[in-house]
Formats: C-alpha cells, structure tokens, sequence
C-alpha cells in the first residue's frame, strides 16, 4: 500500500510541474502578444500623426502651387522629405477652389504596419490684391482614409 501512495505522489508532482509550465508559457505568449499589439498601435499613431504633419507643411507652405492648370479632378503628388516613414502628399482638385489634401505614409518596418492615409478638404480664395486664402471647410478637417 505504502509503494501505491508513493507512485500517486510522484504523478500529482508531474502534473503540478506540467500544470505550472502550461501557466508560465500562456504568460509569456500573452506577454509577447501584449507587446507586439503595443508596437503596432505606436506605428499606427506615428503615421497618423506624421501624416497629419505633412498636410499642415504642405497647407502652409508659402510656396505652394495648387493645382489649378490641371483641371476638376487632376492631381499632383509631393514627397515629403525628412520624415520617416516617407510620405507622400496628393493634392486633387475638386471644383474650382475646393481641393483634397491626402498624405499617405507606410508605417512599421518594412510596411508591416500598413498604409495610413490622413486627408482633409481646404478652400482656396484669392483676394483683389492677389494673396491666397487656405481654409479647411469643416469643423472637424481631418478625416482618415483607407
């Protein structure tokens, strides 16, 4: 009997051990899945706010040529230089002093993160003494696009 005793007692410490490696690799894989989840919601937000950065240069840049030779629904596309991740900034023409400001930047290493665009809508109004007037047209300008 005393032999049977020491038999289930080696088992239950078995399974003890088995049961608390079980508990430590589902922390550990839940600890690495925290992280990882951690890491892409940065990428997320450093995308969307490099993208927001680039349409803000881009509306104020003193030198900034609409597109107003290349007709309703025309586009032209900059490359916003210095910033990582690239972006690039398209401007479309929607009517004749509305147009669509759209910044598009990859995120994550490699564009693990995905593309995240950031656009908004402006007006564009020229005074009688030829000085250009930018102005976003919502309450709420910026919207994401996918």
């Amino acid at each position: 009997m005393a032999a049977a005793r020491r038999g289930f007692a080696l088992a239950a410490a078995i399974l003890a051990v088995v049961l608390i490696g079980a508990l430590l690799g589902g922390v550990l894989f839940a600890t690495a899945e925290q992280t990882r989840a951690g890491a892409a919601a940065a990428d997320h937000e450093d995308a969307l706010n490099a993208c927001e950065a680039a349409i803000a240069m881009t509306i104020t840049d003193p030198g900034l040529r609409l597109p107003d030779s290349i007709g309703v629904e025309g586009a032209v596309s900059v490359h916003v230089g210095g910033r990582d991740p690239e972006i690039i900034v398209y401007i479309t023409r929607l009517d004749a002093a509305l147009y669509s400001i759209l910044a598009e930047s990859v995120s994550g290493s490699g564009g693990a993160g995905g593309v995240h665009r950031v656009g908004v809508v402006i007006r564009s109004t020229i005074a009688d003494d030829r000085s250009i007037t930018i102005v976003p047209i919502s309450e709420r300008p910026w919207f994401e696009a996918f």
